[in-house]
């Protein structure tokens, strides 16, 4: 049947309006916290840098041993109440991993040992967990104390930190004990605030230590506690590598292991993200300051491109400034958006610029 020439208009400007629809969907804005960073002992100076370069999450520690030195005894939470104060007045959403054992646990000053040794080891890491919800979580005494600060209650918690790593645990990663560190969590964070959204602590992809896991492997062991998959919403990676491929190999190898294991639904939070502008040149993680730029501005525009897919959460890179710590990873001290002065580094400008473009 022929049709009237205003059909055929109406048509044709329909195809119009959403050929120009489809891009515009495609290319859409991520959420203002998408785009975070870590720092190193930042200064007031560095949480306003931070928020003026339009990073939207601040990612922190909440050290255990030094905000409870004493069983049963008062929480210090001086040093989180600055981290939380310098990100929130700088528009920055809080986001702590919570790690550390306390002297009352483990004696030793440079070995990190996990809470899992005993039924009553656990209930004070549930019992710590959920005094840091009450402080800072949706109905946080934090809060009522600060009223003038900007609220931005913390609603996704870390639950320790590179576990699959000695480093971190010590004397070797144990996926199943660590499934039991992240039950007590999730009941601690729970009873504080019911809505709180859990995230593993970051698994470093692949550590060189003989007793530490891959990533892929130690996700797959970690699925096979039976029923973990309900005490957490979010697997947390540190894709480190020589390049941005690493980055797009380690998502990808950690989403085919949570589809296998049933979990293919969860989200996915980058929790470093980084490159050294200096150290040693046999580490594949230093790469020059052009290097570095052209690499922190590839990872995070795939990220960005592959959010949904990948169903991404975050990224939050590492670092905000270099640092001076001989202990660090040969390339972490090198790893800043800028110089330890302060001096803008070209990975600075490139952050900048993938943030402007997608927000």
């Amino acid at each position: 049947m022929t049709r009237p020439r205003w059909w055929a208009c109406l048509l044709s400007a329909l195809a119009a309006v959403l050929a120009l629809a489809v891009p515009a969907a495609a290319q859409a804005k991520v959420p203002a916290s998408f785009f975070g960073i870590s720092a190193v002992q930042p200064s007031d100076r560095d949480f306003e840098r931070m928020g003026e370069v339009g990073l939207g999450t601040y990612r922190f520690a909440i050290p255990w041993r030094s905000t409870q030195p004493t069983r049963n005894g008062p929480l210090n939470w001086n040093g989180v109440d600055a981290a939380v104060r310098g990100a929130v007045e700088n528009g920055m959403q809080p986001l702590p991993f919570i790690y550390g054992t306390p002297r009352f646990i483990s004696r030793s000053d440079t070995k990190i040992v996990p809470p899992t040794g005993s039924k009553r080891d656990l209930r004070d890491w549930r019992e710590f967990v959920k005094a840091a919800a009450d402080r800072y979580g949706r109905d946080g005494d934090f809060w009522d104390q600060n009223p003038t600060l900007p609220k931005k209650a913390v609603k996704k918690w870390i639950l320790w930190n590179e576990q699959n790593a000695r480093p971190f645990w010590h004397p070797r990663p144990n996926p199943r004990k660590y499934a039991k560190l992240v039950k007590e969590g999730e009941r601690g964070l729970t009873a504080a605030d019911p809505k709180a959204d859990v995230v593993l602590g970051g698994i470093f992809g692949y550590p060189r230590d003989n007793r530490s896991i891959p990533a892929r492997r130690f996700l797959r062991e970690l699925y096979r506690v039976k029923g973990i998959e309900k005490h957490f919403d979010a697997v947390n990676l540190h894709p480190y590598g020589p390049g941005v491929g690493a980055v797009r190999k380690q998502v990808k190898q950690a989403r085919s292991v949570m589809r296998t294991a049933g979990d293919g639904n969860a989200k996915v939070l980058i929790g470093e993200l980084g490159w050294g502008s200096g150290g040693p040149k046999s580490n594949p993680s230093v790469v020059g300051r052009k290097g570095q730029a052209s690499r922190i501005r590839g990872a995070l525009e795939l990220l960005v491109k592959r959010r949904r897919s990948w169903n991404i959460i975050g990224a939050d890179v590492y670092v905000w400034r270099d640092f001076r710590n001989e202990t660090a990873c040969p390339w972490c001290p090198k790893a800043g958006m800028l110089s330890v002065k302060g001096k803008k580094k070209p990975a600075y400008g490139a952050l900048r610029r993938v943030i402007r473009a997608n927000r």
